[in-house]
């Protein structure tokens, strides 16, 4: 009896030991403002008009990539090239060899060490371009049972990067989704690969991760995906700097909630069909500052609004894009018609 009581008091003082330490936790949390503007976290925004004639006409634009002058970014499963002042440059996919059905892209990624520019279709076909649009040579993606998604693909270091979900069927009853990180060389050959997992943040949190992005961090590759779970993210992201979760190293293999800039932790989430689940999270590593927004941050360089959906434009997450189309660009761009292209927006992270 002593003994049960003895465990019993044991645990109560571990258990209100653990909720005290959480009271004062976040009593010490960095301030949070439900509130932000660009200029809280950019150093620069630049605004490029696309050009509109009549081939190239572009509503729903994403998938924006950019290679020093060269802007690319797919609308409607086509690529398009632009130039850094918004010259229309030309599509680069168009129709397939020989069958005359147009090209549908999946993903793609840029190699600006051969100016070239690597396409994935639908039907797990790769085309290599180049910035011309000039078709290289097309090839198609290596048959692998397992796999069940093939995602979202970055190029780094001479190597193509995708992150790939596969089915684990050792059990046969009960398979299982595995998130794995791939490392291919220019052509697809396997190079290695490495088992994902979920950062540890200190609490239960799903496992199985979507939307994710491959992004690089001193020169070591990571994968990101965005917090569905926004109100714990100020949070998880304390906890990953405690824990020094957030040192990437050659074989990092935590799917992170955030990008990791030189000066900010960026986490964006884009649901156009629900805009009120849509946020942008930043944490300022040098003035200890967060700011956690609703709908997104309010752009008070060119006054278009609250922008939802805001991207890194390169693998370091120090540069970010938006865009803005119709009426939103009354302030800045009265000559905006809706029939016009949308306006692109870069942007540079404060240092």
């Amino acid at each position: 009896m002593r003994k049960s009581f003895n465990f019993l008091l044991i645990c109560l003082i571990a258990l209100y030991g653990r909720i005290g330490y959480q009271i004062i936790h976040h009593t010490d949390l960095p301030q949070c403002h439900s509130e932000g503007s660009l200029s809280d976290i950019a150093e620069e925004v630049i605004a490029i008009p696309l050009e509109t004639n009549e081939y190239c006409s572009l509503k729903n634009i994403k998938m924006i990539k950019r290679d020093r002058e060269d802007i690319f970014l797919v609308c409607n499963r086509q690529l398009y090239h632009f130039n850094s002042s918004g010259k229309f440059l030309g599509q680069i996919t168009t129709h397939r060899p020989r069958t005359g059905q147009p090209v549908e892209l999946a993903d793609y990624a840029v190699d600006p060490v051969h100016d070239r520019l690597i396409v994935i279709g639908t039907g797990h076909e790769v085309y290599y371009y180049d910035y011309d649009g000039q078709l290289l040579y097309q090839s198609i993606l290596p048959k692998d049972a397992s796999w069940k998604t093939f995602g979202h693909m970055a190029y780094h270091d001479n190597h193509l990067w995708a992150a790939i979900d596969l089915i684990n069927a050792e059990n046969k009853e009960t398979p299982t989704v595995e998130q794995w990180l791939y490392k291919f060389d220019l052509d697809f050959k396997e190079v290695g690969k490495r088992k994902l997992a979920a950062a540890d943040l200190g609490r239960i949190d799903i496992n199985h991760k979507t939307g994710l992005e491959i992004a690089v961090k001193n020169g070591h590759v990571y994968v990101q995906a965005p917090s569905l779970q926004p109100a714990h993210i100020l949070n998880d992201t304390l906890y990953l700097i405690s824990r020094n979760q957030l040192a990437i190293t050659e074989d990092y293999a935590k799917i992170l909630p955030l990008q990791i800039g030189t000066r900010f932790l960026v986490s964006t989430h884009y649901n156009p069909t629900l805009p009120e689940r849509s946020y942008t999270f930043c944490y300022d590593q040098q003035k200890t500052k967060a700011y956690h927004v609703q709908g997104g941050l309010e752009d008070n360089f060119y006054k278009t609004g609250k922008i939802p959906e805001l991207q890194p434009i390169d693998l370091q997450s120090n540069t970010y894009c938006y865009h803005k189309s119709g009426k939103e660009l009354a302030y800045s761009f009265p000559d905006q018609s809706d029939k016009d292209n949308p306006v692109l927006f870069i942007v540079k992270m404060k240092a």
